[in-house]
């Protein structure tokens, strides 16, 4: 039985494919021109590499110019992105180096500060759901969720002090954080204890609950507090979500 071949026009546009990611290697269908092809290489890697500037000011300037190139190209060459949307590049990328093995030139840091960065872009475009608002004095009896455009995160460098003065060689204390986006669309990064942690996360895993509710639950993983002492506790740090945006009634 004769094995199916692939379609002519598919091999070219696979070949073609290639050739953009891999300009170093023979172009063998030979159907673009060279100097064609040469700008169609250019202008890809130009703008996905542009694009990663951008997203990542930090990172990358903890690289040498070649070094950092190098980086991009490999990213641009190997990695298989499953969007064409330039504002997804930075999440792809994010997700390249989740995979990616550091070389002895690479920060031990690169993937978390790579999320951090990227943590501002994406939160910064999420579509917000609108929601009553609430106050104070409705903390303790409404049922609450996180507002959409909001992310928890947790890293094992503090990746919030990196820069090219100081780089961490070994993880400490793990950092987290509440990334949202308050009523004037700015992003805030909101550093947590423990207990905030705990408290946030269970609303995210569990919404439409009552912040009574969530500090009862709570006293499971924190049984050294009762729940009237996590409420006070959670209090001031619910009214200032709640001010922002970042905490909203559930329907």
């Amino acid at each position: 039985m004769t094995e199916p071949t692939t379609p002519n026009l598919q091999q070219t546009q696979l070949a073609f494919a290639r050739a953009i990611r891999h300009p170093q290697e023979p172009y063998a269908e030979q159907t673009v021109p060279t100097a064609r092809l040469q700008i169609y290489q250019q202008l890809f890697f130009n703008n996905v590499s542009g694009f990663i500037d951008n997203a990542f000011p930090v990172l990358s300037t903890l690289y040498q110019p070649d070094a950092w190139l190098s980086l991009k190209q490999r990213f641009f060459a190997d990695y298989r992105c499953h969007s064409p949307y330039f504002l997804h590049i930075a999440q792809q990328f994010v997700d390249f180096l989740q995979q990616y093995q550091p070389a002895a030139a690479d920060p031990p840091f690169l993937a978390e500060l790579a999320h951090y960065e990227w943590a501002e872009l994406y939160v910064g475009t999420l579509p917000a759901e609108p929601a009553p608002a609430i106050n104070a004095g409705q903390l303790q009896s409404v049922a609450l969720k996180l507002t959409a455009a909001s992310l928890l995160t947790v890293y094992q460098y503090p990746v919030e002090q990196i820069s090219p003065a100081f780089q961490p060689t070994e993880p400490s204390n793990a950092q987290a954080f509440f990334i949202y986006r308050d009523y004037q669309d700015e992003v805030i990064f909101l550093q947590l204890n423990q207990a905030s942690l705990l408290l946030l996360h269970q609303l995210a895993e569990q919404p439409g609950q009552t912040l009574t509710q969530l500090c009862q639950q709570l006293t499971t993983h924190l049984p050294t507090y009762t729940a009237a002492q996590l409420a006070d506790f959670a209090l001031p740090l619910f009214s200032e979500l709640a001010s922002a945006g970042a905490l909203q009634a559930a329907s």
